[in-house]
């Protein structure tokens, strides 16, 4: 290998490819020198260049997940493109809305018909025809509806769910109001009956993405649809309440409540309140003892169980769900 392969990235310019990633961006820079000292680390393997003039330290993006990932590409290029508008599943990372691996890819930027540019490498662009953008924390994307609304053209039932959760839950709005919005969107819009639909069945009390294609995927197995969140008091403390994921009130009077175990209950911080994954779990036992106090069945189950229809179905039936509702057209159109 050549000696300038080898050569050491200065320190000066790892220190600012290593701020930006403090600053949750990748690196980017106009200034030529800089630019060849990037190309030069790159292919040396010091840094990775996941889409054109954008860098991060290797080390550093292994550590990332996917949608993090594509967060870090986006602001770089925002920074470096302060005119262009993202948009589709880019600005839905920006809106801080729960978004599938399955749907990450390219990033997706806003163009006019007038201004249009093709499409490039890692660069997918669409052709919108209005200014509907806002800025987010200094990037510039489309609306939430309107971001919202070209995701759900594309993504699958279970995906889609997910995204339509959360934006309700994100924006504050109401389940009405966003359906009022896209049923002013031209009708011959393709897609625009699909979305109509996943929204018609979304909730804002759903907390996580895992939650909502846990209870995409009851859907589609024509389950008895659950409750979100219900509240069960404390038969030991009286002046405390719990809530489940999920519940079902039966014909014989019978409660079962579903939680989702996954790692985020573990993980992140806005729903861990500063405790360690040891308390939680010391916690979520205690919860468990007192919930089941009420008599109420306890149904806990995996992600990984969730999206597997056959052993959904297995529990469901075990805790006595019934099955048999009416299957939504959207979740057998998958």
């Amino acid at each position: 290998m050549s000696e300038h392969r080898t050569r050491p990235l200065r320190q000066d310019l790892q220190s600012k490819i290593q701020k930006a990633h403090d600053e949750g961006r990748c690196f980017t820079t106009l200034d030529k020198n800089e630019a060849r000292r990037l190309r030069r680390a790159t292919r040396s393997g010091k840094l990775i260049s996941p889409a054109p003039r954008v860098y991060a330290l290797s080390s550093c993006w292994e550590g990332l997940k996917a949608g993090d990932r594509h967060l870090y590409v986006v602001r770089a290029l925002a920074k470096l493109h302060p005119d262009w508008t993202f948009c589709s599943v880019s600005a839905a990372l920006v809106h801080a809305l729960s978004v599938s691996n399955k749907l990450l890819g390219s990033v997706h930027v806003a163009t006019t018909r007038h201004a249009h540019s093709p499409s490039s490498e890692g660069i997918t662009r669409h052709v919108m025809g209005h200014d509907d953008f806002v800025e987010v924390n200094g990037v510039r994307v489309t609306s939430i509806s309107q971001t919202t609304f070209d995701v759900l053209r594309i993504a699958s039932f279970r995906s889609g769910l997910a995204l339509a959760d959360s934006a309700l839950r994100v924006a504050g709005i109401s389940r009405e109001q966003l359906l009022s919005t896209f049923e002013q969107i031209d009708p011959h819009t393709r897609g625009r009956q699909r979305a109509l639909e996943i929204v018609a069945l979304a909730d804002p009390r759903a907390e996580s993405g895992g939650e909502s294609i846990a209870r995409a995927v009851m859907l589609e197995l024509g389950a008895m649809p659950p409750m979100l969140q219900v509240l069960v008091g404390d038969r030991v403390d009286h002046s405390a309440d719990y809530r489940a994921d999920f519940g079902w009130h039966l014909a014989d009077d019978t409660w079962v409540l579903g939680e989702l175990d996954g790692r985020e209950k573990y993980e992140n911080q806005a729903m861990t309140n500063g405790r360690d994954a040891v308390q939680v779990l010391a916690d979520e036992r205690l919860r468990e003892s007192r919930v089941s106090a009420s008599g109420a069945k306890i149904m806990r189950f995996s992600f990984a169980e969730a999206v597997k229809p056959a052993r959904m179905e297995h529990l469901l039936k075990a805790f006595g769900v019934p099955l048999g509702y009416p299957i939504p057209e959207v979740a057998l159109a998958g």
